[in-house]
Order: C-alpha cells, then sequence, then structure tokens
C-alpha cells in the first residue's frame, strides 16, 4: 500500500478555505481562485434549469399491486419468435419466376414479385419497372446497402427473423436483431400524435388496445418505402392496423391490413405467422456495422475492404 502523503501546505490552505468558507479572506492564495469560487449569474441560471423538460402526461411505471395485476391478465407474449412462410411480405404470393431460394439476410432474390397488391396502374408499372430492373442484377433496395432499417410494415414478415417481445400494463415492445431495431405499441390509452407533434419515422407512431387476448395496433406517420426485397412501394400516408393474437401455443398471429389512398385501390389484408422459439433473450446484431454495400445512382455495388476509402 502506497504511504499517505500530506497535501502540500497551499493547497491544505485553499481546502481549509473552501470548508470554512473564508476563501475571500485567504490572502493571495484568493485572488487566484476567486472566479472559481464565485460562479457567474448565467451558470447559476443554466443548473436551475433541466437539460431535458419532462414530457407531459408521462409517468415512470412503478412496480406495485396494481401494477402487478394489471401485468398478471396480460397474454404471455414475453420471448423470441421466428417468422414462418418466407421472406415476402404476403406468404400466400408466389415467386415469379419460381424461386425455392432466398437470400439469408435480405429476402427474396431477384425477380421475385408480389402478385396480390391492389395497385393502382401507374403504380404497378412502377412496380413492373422494379422487378424488371432487378432480374438485370440492379438491386435498389436501401435495406440491403445497410442504408435503413426494415420499416413497418416490412418489419413484420419481410425481414429475416422475428422479434422478441415485451408485454406490460402500458406498452408492448418488439426488438429485431437486425439493425437492433426497435418498435414500441403504447397501450396506455395516450392518442396518436398530430400537427407538428407527428413526426414521420421508419417505425410509425403505432398506439394499441387490448379486446381480450387480441391486441389491436393502428400506426401512421411511416416513411415511404417498401414492403419486401422485391421493391414493392408504399407512400408516407400507408396506414396499418394489426390484429395480434395468440392461436396455438407458442403460435402468433399477425394480421395487417396495409390502406394508402396514395397507391392502393383497395385496403390489402396480410396475415403473418409467428412461431415461440425460446423466452432467452436476443443477441444484438451487427450486420451493417462495417457493411460494404455502397449506393450509387441508386444501385448497389460490392465494396471490397481494400478498396474502401480508395
Amino acid at each position: 500500500m502506497r504511504p499517505f502523503k500530506r497535501p502540500a501546505a497551499r493547497t491544505r490552505a485553499l481546502l481549509t478555505a473552501m470548508a470554512t468558507g473564508s476563501l475571500a479572506t485567504a490572502g493571495p492564495l484568493a485572488a487566484s481562485t476567486a472566479a472559481l469560487a464565485q460562479p457567474s449569474p448565467a451558470f447559476m441560471k443554466l443548473m436551475r434549469t433541466p437539460v431535458i423538460p419532462p414530457q407531459p402526461g408521462y409517468v415512470a411505471p412503478r412496480i406495485s399491486e396494481d401494477y402487478v395485476r394489471k401485468l398478471r391478465k396480460l397474454p404471455d407474449w414475453n420471448g423470441s419468435w421466428a417468422t414462418t412462410g418466407g421472406l415476402l411480405l404476403d406468404p400466400v404470393n408466389k415467386y415469379e419466376p419460381p424461386n425455392n431460394d432466398e437470400a439469408f439476410d435480405t429476402g427474396p432474390l431477384e425477380g421475385s414479385r408480389l402478385t396480390a397488391v391492389p395497385y393502382k396502374p401507374e403504380y404497378q408499372k412502377l412496380y413492373d419497372e422494379t422487378i424488371e430492373r432487378a432480374k438485370k442484377g440492379e438491386i435498389t433496395d436501401p435495406v440491403g446497402g445497410c442504408r435503413q432499417p426494415h420499416a413497418m410494415p416490412r418489419q413484420i414478415g419481410g425481414s429475416p427473423g422475428g422479434p422478441e417481445i415485451f408485454v406490460t400494463p402500458d406498452e408492448v415492445r418488439m426488438t429485431w436483431y437486425w439493425f437492433n431495431a426497435t418498435r414500441r405499441i403504447y397501450t396506455d390509452g395516450r392518442p396518436h400524435k398530430s400537427g407538428d407533434d407527428l413526426v414521420s419515422s421508419f417505425m410509425g407512431d403505432s398506439i394499441g388496445r387490448w379486446e381480450g387476448d387480441t391486441l389491436v395496433v393502428d400506426t401512421i406517420g411511416l416513411n415511404p418505402g417498401i414492403y419486401d426485397r422485391t421493391g414493392a412501394p408504399y407512400s408516407d400516408k400507408i396506414h396499418v392496423t394489426e390484429r395480434i393474437r395468440m392461436i396455438a401455443p407458442d403460435v402468433l398471429e399477425d394480421r395487417m391490413t396495409m390502406e394508402d389512398p396514395v397507391m392502393l385501390t383497395r385496403p390489402w389484408t396480410v396475415t403473418r405467422t409467428f412461431v415461440r422459439t425460446s423466452k432467452v433473450q436476443e443477441f444484438e446484431g451487427a450486420y451493417c456495422e462495417g457493411g460494404r454495400l455502397e449506393m450509387v445512382n441508386g444501385v448497389q455495388h460490392l465494396v471490397l475492404p481494400a478498396e474502401a476509402g480508395k
């Protein structure tokens, strides 16, 4: 053990002056430290102002008897879930041309398509052109280039791997290892954000309510995007409604209805099914950390490590 060393006389004098409040009369020592001893009014005002003001209406959950009682009434969806039915958003669709393979990380291979999307003619044409470009090897999926998360509604069924789900009285939270994506479905009775408070995002603003053992979810405020790797587009006016329920032990069904007044002629409903694989926590994904795909003029290009930065 190192021996204790008494502070120098000058340091002891400063400590004594600070402890007794006599710094202003501590002789020459005070002259060099007076500025530090007297914070400016602006600094004191800053210290009295919260950096992040509390959010109106938010109350942190407390583990009370009432909280536990509400928790026990909720269905047990906690754990990790695997997607069934492949990575086309709508598993009822078949591959065109027929294709029994899928890219492990990003979904259907080039040339696959969704055949049941009720597009308006101009957007069906846009989708057809995307398919033809894909057949020539031009892939424009920003997810494959590590440029953005899968987003909703693609996150449900059109992405590899299912969610890990946490159910609480005020919120159902879903997380995915790919991109470490997180979706929050609020069930505490709050309304949707509106006006300037509704800022579009990849996951959107999701509000849920329980109807027995069924979670009804309403999602708005989404960024424009694509339903899956095939490039089927949707607009920023898309509105997604879900009915999520357990249909068998460890089997979860999500019945999604997409309404898009810009691109669709009518609502489009897709049903996805998940199987619970375990109640063990998922690991964090790092697939796009140091990704090697670059987007040039909207097309993906592989960049080898030795070529990076050139």
